[in-house]
């Protein structure tokens, strides 16, 4: 049976995480709107971000250098006062003085509100982010794309291992989070930010729809009108993946239930209430081959076994969990590499 060796020498994965940590991060000229100890609430607005923002130069006239760090809104004082007063044309933050009596700023005439994806409390604030404990748990993922965003989830799709088709997303689903199961592609993607989707949650993606849509979202950011935050967490990796089975219970016991999709790090946030987790660390579950996204227990190490093409790797013996018929287990040997540990 499995032991004190085996769990060792399969690598774990923590899939649930207790009132996670998630970092926003700050740039140039962005102004904070809470400050640390303060509660938030998802969708509460947590930060003002300079859109389309420029490096501009000043000459300080013979007023004395602001301090860098220094922000202000658009068209107020920088520095002196009457008419020799110092502006910039925008709202920003001084960055440095420059040789000859001149100041460097970064501006913008645009603004934008970044949302807290958590309810919680701000655990931290400094010049290179926010910091936000989440009172809930944290499904953890492998990749994020976007900015934090949150709204009721939807599980759209019947299986852990369905994928989501574009011409089932409509306009009922706008701002809302959708679990698209094991794969969602870029024209998918594209119809759900359109019908005002606030995120997705699935199992894979491919490398290519991954590419295009962060090219999408810069080019949003570029243009005038900023659009609402848009999120995708993927949970398992890239190609076709169904969503692991305690992801999977998770999401679908917190159906239409505000969350939270967090990109730093990639997180699922799940409401306050969500029931605790305990991992159970005998189990384990197939990530890789014709078993993918099965699990089951370890019944014995086999060691290492000669296999096809003369390549050596270390077994288990599995005993996977019935599919069909009931009561029924596939006793087979896997690789340990092809295996992962609830953490």
């Amino acid at each position: 049976m499995i032991g004190s060796i085996a769990p060792d020498r399969i690598a774990p994965r923590v899939m649930m995480l207790s009132q996670p940590v998630v970092r926003i991060a700050l740039h140039p000229g962005d102004r904070p709107l809470v400050a640390a100890g303060d509660r938030v609430e998802p969708g509460q607005p947590v930060l003002e971000r300079l859109r389309h923002a420029q490096v501009a130069e000043h000459g300080l006239r013979g007023h004395a250098m602001p301090a860098p760090g220094t922000t202000f809104a658009g068209g107020t004082a920088v520095a002196g006062s009457g008419r020799r007063t110092l502006r910039f044309d925008g709202a920003g933050e001084v960055v440095c003085a420059l040789p000859g009596g001149h100041v460097r700023a970064v501006v913008s005439r645009h603004l934008a509100t970044v949302e807290s994806p958590v309810d919680g409390t701000v655990v931290g604030l400094d010049a290179a982010a926010l910091s936000l404990r989440a009172d809930g748990m944290g499904v953890t993922a492998l990749i994020a794309v976007g900015e934090p965003a949150c709204g009721p989830l939807v599980v759209a799709i019947e299986g852990p291992s369905a994928e989501l088709r574009g011409q089932r997303i409509d306009v009922r689903h706008a701002g809302a989070i959708l679990v698209a199961g094991s794969r969602i592609d870029v024209e998918s993607l594209t119809r759900a930010r359109a019908m005002g989707v606030r995120g997705v949650i699935v199992g894979g993606v491919i490398g290519t729809d991954v590419h295009a849509l962060r090219a999408s979202i810069g080019r949003q950011e570029a243009s005038i009108h900023a659009s609402p935050p848009f999120a995708l967490v993927v949970l398992d990796g890239y190609g076709k993946r169904p969503i692991p089975p305690d992801a999977w219970e998770a999401l679908t016991q917190a159906a239409g239930q505000t969350v939270g999709l967090a990109t730093t790090p990639p997180l699922v946030l799940l409401p306050s209430d969500a029931a605790p987790y305990a991992a159970d660390r005998s189990r384990v579950r197939v990530v890789s081959g014709p078993y993918l996204g099965r699990t089951g227990r370890v019944l014995e190490m086999i060691g290492l076994r000669r296999l096809a093409g003369g390549v050596y790797r270390e077994l288990a013996r599995v005993a996977l969990d019935p599919v069909v018929p009931p009561g029924a287990h596939d006793i087979v040997e896997l690789p340990i590499a092809e295996l992962e540990r609830h953490g």
